[in-house]
């Protein structure tokens, strides 16, 4: 079988700030899994699925491990300020670790007063640690230029 297209991983909760009513974790569930393009009214007909789910615990979201994530960071914005409608007290914590295929491609999802913001993670060396096989690789001189 041939998979075509760019994978990113991710590490992390976003926890919630407040303790979620019945009725309040009633609704955001109808947003994990979701399909974007089925709900015009978010505004985001070019996004996909959202590929978040509960926490064991139900005080947090994390990644389901969908293969082929795109554009976390506006699906996760789609939640806070569709639940703010409803729950303006709704609000997120915490942060998301992104590992993309290429060893260097790597930021963080993080979730600051109901805002959703990729922050870059610049590399600190020339070596880097593959996150799927442990293995050591320096970036050579030539991929640099």
């Amino acid at each position: 079988m041939i998979t075509m297209g760019y994978s990113t991983t991710f590490k992390g909760v976003l926890k919630f700030k407040n303790e979620l009513t019945t009725s309040a974790l009633g609704k955001l569930t109808d947003f994990l899994g979701a399909d974007c393009r089925e709900h015009p009214e978010w505004g985001h007909r070019n996004l996909t699925y959202i590929d978040l789910e509960l926490t064991k615990d139900f005080k947090g979201l994390q990644w389901d491990g969908s293969e082929k994530t795109y554009d976390l960071k506006q699906k996760v914005q789609i939640i806070i300020d569709q639940m703010r409608k409803d729950y303006p007290e709704f609000d997120l914590e915490g942060s998301l670790l992104a590992q993309g295929e290429k060893p260097d491609d790597r930021w963080e999802l993080q979730v600051f007063n109901g805002e959703s913001v990729k922050k870059e993670i610049p590399l600190s060396s020339d070596e880097i640690i593959c996150p799927h096989c442990s293995g050591l690789f320096r970036i050579s001189e030539a991929k640099k230029k």
